[in-house]
């Protein structure tokens, strides 16, 4: 989980700083405030306490699982889960957007620091734990980097 923590708190913030309003995406039709405001809205879902209806079958999460654990990236032009439609989107100028995505990033570890075994549910990937939510989130954002060429695959 140290790997996860040193991507979250020092490798993405640095690549973000490099992110300016009009910088154009490499796939996919979000603008670089949308992508902030998705990317916020992924750590606001992993605290949620909402019972979101997994869609994939049960016999797959075992493999959904170890694809978070694996070194696989997430596809370009992957969907975004039904989820991240039931938080709205907020409205802000694009740097206050970078601010609002720390502190929930901030929220959302300091809430599994303080509840280590936090659980919740990804409408993909079933029940994740903290481990779990770590590994996804950097893989996330890892993949959002990329589409932004914020860093180099």
């Amino acid at each position: 989980m140290k790997k996860e923590y040193h991507f979250l708190l020092i490798d993405f913030p640095a690549a973000l700083k490099d992110l300016k309003a009009n910088s154009p995406a490499e796939w996919g039709e979000m603008t670089a405030i949308q992508m902030l405001d998705h990317l916020r809205k992924g750590f606001e879902l992993s605290l949620s306490k909402e019972k979101f209806i997994v869609k994939t079958p049960v016999e797959h999460l075992p493999k959904m699982k170890d694809f978070i654990q694996s070194d696989k990236a997430l596809r370009p032009g992957a969907a975004k889960p039904y989820s991240y439609d039931t938080l709205p989107d907020l409205q802000l100028s694009f740097n206050e957007m970078k601010v609002e995505l720390m502190r929930s990033m901030i929220k959302m570890l300091t809430h599994f620091e303080n509840v280590p075994d936090h659980s919740s549910i990804h409408p993909s990937f079933g029940e994740l734990n903290v481990q779990d939510w770590l590994r996804l989130h950097s893989k996330h954002l890892h993949h959002h980097l990329l589409q932004f060429s914020l860093i180099e695959a």
